[in-house]
């Protein structure tokens, strides 16, 4: 019985805390667009960035690679995914632990399984 007191008070406190979660919440959002994590291709012929908040923001191609015609088609292909996926990694991983130290900093427990994938 006394636990579901508890648990009430709880919610409660974080009811009467909600406007500064949100503020905080918002002011990461806010930060997670501005990062800007960066992915490269293996053979560094492309680079990718995307902002925390996994949206693409650019892909720069080595202009030397574009002179050589059709035939690098594919690789060029597979360059520019190896890129992005590899920019879209670094965000994610950053996003995840500005979002759990936010949430750490208000108070609310980040699940420890989580804390592992990042």
């Amino acid at each position: 019985m006394f636990d579901k007191l508890k648990d009430a008070a709880g919610v409660a406190g974080m009811l009467k805390d909600l406007p500064r979660m949100q503020a905080r919440l918002e002011q990461v959002k806010d930060e997670l667009g501005r990062l800007q994590c960066v992915g490269h291709s293996k053979c560094r012929h492309v680079r990718a960035v995307v902002n925390g908040r996994i949206e693409l923001v650019s892909v720069e191609i080595d202009p030397s690679v574009l002179a050589r015609g059709a035939e690098v088609g594919p690789v060029l292909q597979a360059a520019t995914v190896d890129a992005v996926n590899g920019a879209i990694h670094h965000a994610r991983r950053e996003a995840g632990q500005r979002l759990a130290d936010a949430a750490r900093e208000l108070g609310i427990p980040v699940p420890a399984q989580l804390l592992q994938q990042l």
